[in-house]
């Protein structure tokens, strides 16, 4: 019963909601209910280490330039340290069926729903046998509107005719280029780009060796604000992220590959890949600014004024003093984060701590 619960709902904002529930909302009405609640700060830890690029022959800290040029990087959705996200997991054999269904509807192909797919795929290779042209076979397309899925079946179609016409199994032609289609849906999610920030400075899993370098790093707090067009767009693109214990089949939307994509197709995206991610790391309480790759015009990107910087509990005094001095200069507001003496909780210094005391006025 246990078990059957936690597959059924999930974790949005903290507060548990059913999954079936937030499937139903579709794309504009979440982002429409989530973005009622979005808070009024978001933090993005940072390592503040330093990287050696090869191609420009010196080493580079990309959390002290996120710092300076109030930018944050959108890397590729699929390569985050979780093996869980943005990933899709579609059954071969199931795709391969779908998609045969699918052509043998564009060619008015007509089959068994008990026939095996040796049986599906040996009734549509008969169909294109006795095509006399390509343009006759191209001319099944033209009773579709949609101008991605034409172009998607002439593809089919020039690829089946060449292989006829030099002789190959058609068969085989047709089980090798819906395997090009699967490859391409399962990297579906790599059209994307996001960075992921939390609800809190104080949380120490973020702190960890992969966000906070082991405390050593910091914590940047920025406050959201729309007042300009810009603003306003990256507040529309950031969501919750959905914590659940259960993953979705997405098999269904893999029919509509081939098709210019619909707000439904989009919101399975969101909703199966983008957002979703397991019950276990529900603490970090995360949103994530999720861009199209093609219409990110600059990376790292300008994001939202930056407020305050919250310095690790383990920070060197040396990093800990060029932090200090940059948000001195310019007016933003730094603190430091302490064990508290009564739980196993970071909270801020109050100023008069070892570490702030090791630091030069």
């Amino acid at each position: 019963m246990v078990n059957d619960l936690l597959d059924n709902t999930c974790i949005i904002c903290d507060s548990v909601k059913l999954l079936s529930d937030i499937e139903l909302l579709g794309i504009e009405k979440f982002s429409e209910t989530v973005h009622k609640f979005v808070p009024k700060y978001l933090f993005k830890y940072f390592p503040n280490t330093r990287k050696w690029i090869k191609e420009e022959k010196k080493y580079r800290n990309f959390s002290y330039e996120a710092l300076v040029n109030g930018t944050v990087y959108l890397q590729d959705a699929d390569k985050f340290d979780d093996c869980f996200d943005c990933a899709i997991d579609l059954d071969w054999e199931k795709f391969l069926r779908n998609r045969l269904i699918q052509y043998c509807d564009y060619f008015d192909v007509e089959y068994d729903k008990a026939d095996t797919i040796d049986n599906i795929i040996s009734i549509l290779s008969a169909k294109f046998l006795k095509y006399n042209s390509l343009e006759e076979i191209l001319n099944e397309k033209n009773k579709y509107e949609d101008i991605i899925l034409k172009n998607s079946i002439e593809i089919f179609v020039r690829i089946l005719y060449k292989c006829k016409e030099q002789g190959y199994e058609l068969g085989v032609a047709i089980i090798n280029e819906i395997g090009n289609e699967y490859e391409n849906f399962i990297k579906s999610f790599s059209k994307f780009k996001m960075t992921c920030f939390s609800t809190s400075p104080f949380l120490n899993r973020m702190w960890s060796a992969q966000y906070g370098n082991d405390n050593k790093g910091f914590c940047i707090e920025y406050e959201i604000n729309l007042t300009s067009h810009e603003e306003i767009n990256l507040f529309e693109n950031i969501y919750p992220v959905i914590y659940s214990q259960q993953r979705n089949d997405v098999l269904p939307i893999s029919g509509d590959c081939d098709k210019a994509p619909t707000s439904e197709f989009l919101w399975q995206m969101y909703f199966n890949g983008l957002l979703r991610k397991s019950l276990h790391w529900q603490d970090q309480k995360e949103w994530r600014l999720i861009l199209l790759d093609s219409l990110i015009e600059r990376n790292p990107l300008p994001f939202f004024k930056i407020k305050k910087v919250y310095l690790g509990n383990k920070m060197p005094s040396k990093d800990r003093l060029k932090i200090i001095k940059y948000c001195r200069k310019h007016s933003i507001e730094y603190v430091g984060l302490v064990r508290d003496n009564n739980s196993f909780n970071l909270i801020e210094c109050e100023g008069d701590c070892y570490l702030c005391k090791k630091v030069k006025k």
